[in-house]
C-alpha cells in the first residue's frame, strides 16, 4: 500500500472507468475529484484498433511510468488490472498480494461460479493460481470455505432472506463511515414517522411472500444499532416480522452496542424469537474504547454477554476490528484471551478500512493506525487462536481502502454458522429489504445476475421516497416470481 492516501486520475474509455477505479481504489488511491495530491495516472487509448495502456505512479521528479499494447485480448479488463497491480509492485517494490488479480469485495464468488463449471478441485486450484495469480495457500483457503458453503447457496428458487436497516446509533465512532444518525437528537415526532415507515415497508414485503408464495427462513435487523430505537419502535418493527413470517429458523439482530442492550431491551428481542445476536465490542481495551467515541465501559461488554446467555439466545457474535488507532499486538492477543474465556458462538474479526465518510478519515489519530505488517500480525494471532479453539472460517469479504492483503472473515463453531451471512455474501438469493440504505437484491431467473432496489440512506428522504421504491419492488418482484416481463 502506498503510504499516505492519494488521488488517481483516468483518461480513457468510459467502458473501462469501473475496472481502472476498482484496482485504484484497492491499491489505495481516491478518485481524482478528492481534493488530494495526484500520485497516479492511468491513460488508455485506442491507436490504430489496439488499446495502448500507459501509467504512471508518484509525484513531480519521482515520477515511475511504463506502456503496454493489448492488442486483441478477449478479456482487455482483466490484461488492465493484470498490468495495474505489476507496475505498482515494480514502482513501490511492494510484494504480490496473495489474492493476485482478484481486487473485488467477494472474492468466493469466482470460486462458487469455478464450481458451477467444474467439480474438479485440483482444476479450480489450477485456474486461480495460473489465471488470476493467486498464491497457493490462499486458493487452497478459498476453496475449502465455498466447500463449506455450497449447501447454503444451493437453496429453493422461492427462498428468501429478509434484511432491515436502521441507520441510527446512540454516537458516532470515530472509525465508522456509515452514514447513520444520533438517536437521543431525533424528534419524537419523526421518529415515530419513521417507525412507521419501516413497518409499512416490512408489511409490503409480508404481501409480496404471500403473493408469490415466497418463504422467509432468515431475518437480519442491521444498522447503526437497532437496539438504540425507543423501546415501543422496536417493538413495533419486531411484532411486524413475528406477525408476518412464520417459518423464520435464524432471526438475527445487531445489538453492537451494549449501552443499548438493557435486560428489557434483550427480553423484548427474545419474547418476539430472536435467537442471533451480536454482541460487538470492536475491541476490549478502555483507553480505546475511548478514543473511538464508543460510549461504554469494558464490563458492559461482559454484563451483556451474560445476559445473552442466561436469556437463551442460542448463537452470540461478537466483532473485533484489527488496525485500530494506537492498537498493539497485545490488545488483540488480550481480545482473543477474552474470547477464549467467554465462547461466543460466532466471531469477525474486521480489518480498519480508512473511509472517506469516516472522522477518522481527517482525524490527527489516522497517524496513529498500525502499519500493514502489524496489522497482518494481529490477524494471523487471531486465525491461529480461533481455529485451535474449534472456529472455522466460513465466510469472508473484503472493502475499499483496505490493505491489499487484508480481509474481514466470519468464525463460527460447528453447527453455528450463519445462513444469512452467507447468502447476502454469494449474492445466490433474493434478500427483501426494508429501511433506509437498504438493498433488495432479487435473484434473476439465470440464478447469477442480481436485480436491485436501493432505499435512501438518509431517514427523511427514505420517508418520502418509499411509496415509489415499494412500486418499484413490486415491479421486480412480478417480473421475477411472476413470469411479467412487462
Amino acid at each position: 500500500m502506498i503510504p499516505n492516501l492519494q488521488a488517481y486520475q483516468y483518461d480513457g474509455p468510459e467502458e473501462f472507468h469501473a475496472v481502472v477505479g476498482q484496482i485504484m481504489a484497492y491499491l489505495g488511491y481516491a478518485g481524482g475529484h478528492e481534493p488530494l495530491p495526484v500520485g497516479a495516472q492511468i491513460v488508455l487509448r485506442n491507436v490504430a484498433g489496439r488499446y495502448i495502456l500507459e501509467g504512471w505512479f508518484g509525484c513531480d521528479e519521482k515520477r515511475w511510468h511504463s506502456a503496454a499494447s493489448l492488442w486483441n485480448d478477449a478479456e482487455p479488463g482483466q490484461v488492465i488490472k493484470n498490468l495495474i497491480l505489476h507496475w505498482h509492485q515494480r514502482c513501490y517494490g511492494t510484494p504480490v498480494s496473495r489474492w493476485g488479480t482478484l481486487t473485488g469485495v467477494r472474492p468466493t464468488k469466482l470460486v462458487h461460479h469455478l464450481r458451477d463449471q467444474e467439480r474438479d478441485e485440483n482444476k479450480i486450484m489450477d485456474i486461480l493460481v495460473s489465471r488470476y495469480h493467486v498464491q497457493p495457500d490462499t486458493a487452497r483457503y478459498l476453496i475449502t470455505m465455498t466447500g463449506l458453503q455450497r449447501p447454503y447457496i444451493e437453496r429453493p428458487d422461492h427462498e428468501a432472506a429478509l434484511y432491515i436497516g436502521i441507520p441510527y446509533c446512540p454516537s458516532h465512532c470515530l472509525y465508522c463511515s456509515f452514514p447513520s444518525r444520533l438517536s437521543g437528537s431525533e424528534l419524537p415526532s419523526f421518529m415515530d414517522r419513521f417507525i412507521v415507515s419501516v413497518v409499512r415497508d416490512i408489511q409490503d414485503i409480508a404481501a409480496l411472500c404471500r403473493q408469490y408464495d415466497i418463504q422467509i427462513r432468515s431475518v437480519y435487523i442491521g444498522g447503526g444499532t437497532p437496539t438504540c430505537l425507543p423501546i415501543a419502535g422496536q417493538e413495533a418493527i419486531l411484532q411486524a416480522v413475528a406477525g408476518n413470517f412464520r417459518e423464520i429458523e435464524e432471526w438475527t439482530v445487531e445489538a453492537g452496542r451494549p449501552d443499548t442492550a438493557s435486560e428489557e431491551v434483550l427480553a423484548l428481542l427474545r419474547r418476539y424469537g430472536v435467537n442471533r445476536i451480536s454482541v460487538n465490542p470492536q475491541t476490549m481495551q478502555q483507553r480505546l474504547l475511548d478514543l473511538l467515541g464508543r460510549w461504554h465501559r469494558v464490563e458492559d461488554v461482559f454484563d451483556m454477554f451474560s445476559r445473552c446467555r442466561k436469556m437463551g439466545f442460542s448463537v452470540i457474535n461478537m466483532d473485533f476490528i484489527a488496525g485500530l488507532p494506537e492498537q498493539t499486538q497485545a490488545d488483540m492477543q488480550e481480545n482473543m484471551e477474552i474470547v477464549c474465556q467467554l465462547h461466543p458462538e460466532n466471531v469477525t474479526i474486521h480489518t480498519l478500512a480508512l473511509k472517506k465518510r469516516a472522522p477518522l478519515f481527517h482525524h490527527p489519530l489516522r497517524q496513529q493506525i498500525p502499519p500493514a505488517r502489524e496489522v497482518s500480525s494481529m490477524l494471523q494471532s487471531c486465525e491461529d487462536v480461533l481455529k485451535d479453539h474449534g472456529y472455522i472460517p466460513y465466510y469472508m469479504y473484503r472493502q475499499k481502502y483496505m490493505a491489499g492483503s487484508f480481509a474481514n472473515v466470519g468464525y463460527a463453531q460447528r453447527g453455528t454458522i450463519s445462513r444469512y451471512n452467507i447468502q447476502m455474501m454469494e449474492e445466490r438469493q433474493t434478500i427483501l429489504s426494508a429501511g433506509p440504505g437498504s438493498t433488495t437484491k432479487f435473484l434473476s431467473r439465470d440464478g447469477h445476475s442480481l436485480k436491485k432496489i436501493y432505499m435512501p440512506k438518509d431517514p427523511e428522504a427514505y420517508v418520502q421516497a418509499l411509496s415509489e421504491r415499494i412500486r418499484q419492488r413490486r415491479h421486480l418482484c412480478a417480473m421475477i416470481y411472476g413470469g411479467d416481463d412487462t
